[in-house]
């Protein structure tokens, strides 16, 4: 499917490239990024939110030089690179990890890259049917690009595939948009499609969950010789019930 595909056209990676930043934004001492991000879901040190540690890397990222940007960026494409290569022969885990560490070398303030990285990231996920990791890496590639349509296509199908009630609603959310930003005919398949399965998963969980209520209150008044099938609830056509009560 196209909203799979791991590779970014020529246009993206040239719109990718921001401007350097400017000679006095940072010098020539500034730390470089390390040279290898884990793969294992991007945990960072901390151990712990790793979405929150990922924000805060964004919106406090450090500045280089035009030149340690620019090598920075080379250094970032090449494992892109890599990373193509090993996702055309199918070898989704070594271009998953190569997405990863050109992640951790290019500068946090470039949007365009860090988002197509982020989308490919996704893509490697999809074809390994990980959809929560899908869902996951897309997002992170939409935080930086709203309506790179990529990856809001890829999110939509991931939640379609996890179908639980929310997820199905989320992918109808993103299928929206993307219909708004690109009407085709494959978003409006895909909304038309949703709509019975938000209702059947909307039933489905709302029937466990009553299910599961139901299991707790006779556990509860058991001990009692009762059960809740002795208390009936009624419409009192005030837009309220009324709860009647017996042992028959």
């Amino acid at each position: 499917m196209a909203i799979l595909e791991a590779f970014e056209d020529t246009k993206d990676q040239d719109q990718s490239r921001s401007p350097p930043a400017s000679a006095d934004a940072s010098s020539s001492t500034t730390p470089r990024p390390p040279a290898d991000l884990p793969e294992s879901d991007r945990r960072d040190n901390d151990g712990g939110n790793n979405e929150k540690t990922e924000l805060e890397l964004e919106t406090t990222a450090v500045r280089f030089s035009p030149e340690e940007e620019a090598s920075l960026l080379a250094e970032s494409d090449e494992l892109k690179r890599q990373g193509n290569l090993s996702f055309g022969d199918h070898d989704y885990d070594n271009a998953r990890s190569k997405y990863m560490q050109a992640l951790s070398i290019c500068p946090k303030y470039l949007d365009n890259p860090r988002s197509i990285l982020w989308s490919n990231v996704s893509a490697c996920n999809a074809r390994q049917q990980k959809w929560q990791d899908t869902v996951d890496a897309c997002t992170h590639a939409l935080k930086l690009q709203p309506n790179y349509m990529k990856p809001l296509l890829r999110r939509a199908h991931a939640n379609e595939q996890i179908a639980s009630w929310s997820s199905l609603q989320q992918a109808g959310d993103d299928y929206k948009l993307a219909h708004e930003l690109a009407p085709t005919n494959e978003t409006r398949l895909a909304l038309q499609r949703l709509a019975p399965k938000i209702a059947d998963a909307q039933k489905r969980e709302t029937a466990e969950m009553m299910s599961k209520l139901k299991e707790l209150g006779n556990g509860i008044l058991r001990p009692f010789g009762l059960n809740t099938d002795m208390f009936k609830m009624q419409p009192d056509g005030k837009g309220g019930y009324s709860m009647s009560f017996s042992k028959n």
